[in-house]
């Protein structure tokens, strides 16, 4: 592996989320979807980089990765359309992520014992939110957090049976980002969500984009 290449695209991924908070804090939406771009960018590189290609698991997931960039620029916008495209490429990724760690492989117990607490903080997340969206998107969201619950157990449950802490850790990191994203749409709109949204998610992103390594 290039590790110069490698620690080039974190540094890029690393500079176009600061570029990003500073884009959202002077309310710049053109420079907010560009950096994030760039941010996105940064993480399927090196997902490629670290050789991600070379095993049918890590290939579904770069695929993830991909997807996801793209979800990424779309869910810049403001409007409720760039919210539901951006929702189903975030929905696609996370479920190409899920199948990828049940192909890589999970230890059955542990599976069980993850997919119990991710199930319960979708439930958590579905009664914080639900009484805060729109009657359209109640359905979009709900199939979401099962999509999203099922990314996280599956993602821990394969961290722990091959000792990939960072796999874990990014499907917990990406979780997290999701509930700010949320909270910034539904209920308290501000920049403190994207302060920690956003660092959160794009480095569960480079966390499972490092752990891809062929």
């Amino acid at each position: 592996m290039d590790w110069d290449a490698a620690i080039g695209c974190v540094a890029l991924t690393g500079l176009g989320v600061v570029a990003a908070l500073a884009a959202a804090h002077g309310g710049k939406r053109g420079a907010y979807a560009a950096a994030k771009a760039v941010a996105s960018a940064g993480f399927v590189a090196l997902a490629v980089i670290v050789g991600a290609a070379g095993a049918t698991w890590s290939a579904i997931a770069l695929g993830g990765l991909v997807v996801a960039g793209a979800g990424d620029i779309v869910l810049a916008g403001h409007s409720r359309k760039s919210f539901i495209i951006g929702l189903s490429c975030f929905a696609v990724a996370y479920a190409a992520y899920a199948v990828a760690f049940l192909v890589r492989g999970t230890d059955g117990s542990t599976l069980a014992v993850t997919a119990v607490l991710a199930a319960a903080v979708g439930a958590g997340a579905w009664r914080y939110l639900r009484a805060h969206l729109p009657g359209k998107l109640r359905v979009p969201v709900r199939v979401y957090l099962l999509v999203v619950s099922s990314m996280l157990a599956t993602g821990v449950a394969a961290g722990i049976t091959h000792r990939a802490v960072l796999l874990a850790l990014g499907a917990a990191l990406i979780t997290g980002s999701d509930l700010s994203v949320a909270r910034e749409r539904f209920v308290t709109p501000g920049f403190a969500n994207k302060l920690v949204g956003l660092p959160a998610y794009y480095v569960g992103q480079t966390l499972i984009a490092l752990s891809l390594v062929g």
